[in-house]
């Protein structure tokens, strides 16, 4: 957890409803993050359930953006997960899963 002036300056860019992209929530994912693109700081801030705050900076833009694709296809790839009706276990959320129970297939 980082609590300093590009802290504070990156989630008052936020709050101010600046944020370039944000991800997630507090209530539903268990954390929010934003992608803070200003003239001269690049960033992404993350914040947990619990208040605490964190984030990276970057040297250029494009290296910010980067960065930020990624984890949104890492966090859409974990949150995209359906509950199987028999066992309660999450599985990927995708047009073809098959899911096995003692030998007998599960489509869901």
């Amino acid at each position: 957890m980082k609590y300093d002036a590009i802290s504070e300056k990156l989630n008052n860019v936020a709050m101010d409803g600046f944020a370039e992209e944000e991800y997630g929530s507090c209530q539903e994912e268990g954390f929010w993050s934003a992608l803070i693109i200003t003239e001269n700081l690049f960033g992404i801030i993350q914040e947990d359930d619990q208040g605490f705050v964190d984030y990276v900076t970057y040297d250029t833009e494009r290296e910010a953006r980067n960065q930020w694709a990624q984890r949104v296809k890492d966090w859409e790839s974990y949150f995209s997960k359906v509950e199987c009706p028999e066992c309660g276990e999450c599985i990927p959320d995708d047009d073809a899963v098959m899911h096995y129970h003692a030998g007998t297939v599960i489509s869901i």
